[in-house]
């Protein structure tokens, strides 16, 4: 059996984004949090649909510039071993396991930067990881990082990349995200994280629904963690 799991919001709750700005803010200073600066401009022009969503990515990891490569292998590392799997739903863990147990292809398919997804999912035990590529230059991260083509690793560039890898259907998709629409359409069924109205609604397949808990206050959670604290 073929089986993909999202992971931010699926996996855990929350953004891995965010949760990856808040551990380096704390880590490297408060003089990193200047970001803003280039993030929040960029991300106003994002949600006015004057720049493309991949623009906003690529400001977002302004606060790692400069850091090499070595630096960053080490702290997504750590990042993924404390942060990211102590934070992973009981539920979704046992079920992972049991589907590696039971022999079954699993993938690990996000939208997040494979800087810290694939750390994440060799700690899992998951041997195949689709997530989007961020690009360092000379071995440093640089200001704007470039996205491999086919770009943000979300809808149907999901699709994309899933059939690079030689998949093209699964029998079950995790997934806690409207964006996964597409994904879900080539599932035969679906297990949804707590998921929206809209997402119930949409999913083009039988699907199952799972209510681990989630994040008691996003602003407030987004913003804790866009300001490192």
């Amino acid at each position: 059996m073929t089986v993909v799991f999202d992971m931010d919001g699926t996996l855990f709750a929350g953004d891995s984004q965010l949760r990856f700005a808040r551990w380096m803010l704390h880590r490297f200073g408060w003089w990193r949090r200047a970001y803003l600066l280039l993030f929040l401009p960029v991300a106003l022009l994002t949600a006015l649909r004057i720049m493309r969503p991949e623009a906003a990515k690529r400001a977002f990891f302004s606060f790692v510039w400069g850091l090499s490569g070595a630096q960053l292998q080490s702290e997504c590392r750590a990042f993924a071993e404390q942060e990211l799997l102590p934070s992973v739903f009981p539920e979704l863990r046992q079920r992972l396991e049991q589907h590696l147990t039971d022999g079954d292809e699993v993938i690990l398919c996000s939208a997040s930067p494979s800087w810290w997804t694939r750390p994440l999912a060799e700690l899992l035990g998951i041997r195949k990881v689709i997530a989007t590529p961020l690009q360092l230059a000379h071995d440093r991260v640089p200001l704007f990082p470039r996205i491999e083509a086919p770009g943000n690793n979300r809808g149907v560039v999901k699709l994309r990349r899933l059939a690079a890898a030689g998949i093209f259907h699964a029998d079950l998709g995790y997934t806690d995200s409207v964006a996964d629409l597409p994904l879900l359409s080539i599932c035969s069924r679906a297990v949804l994280v707590n998921p929206s109205t809209r997402l119930v609604q949409q999913a083009p397949v039988e699907v199952e629904i799972l209510c681990p808990g989630g994040i008691s206050s996003p602003l407030a959670f987004t913003l804790a963690c866009l300001l490192g604290i």
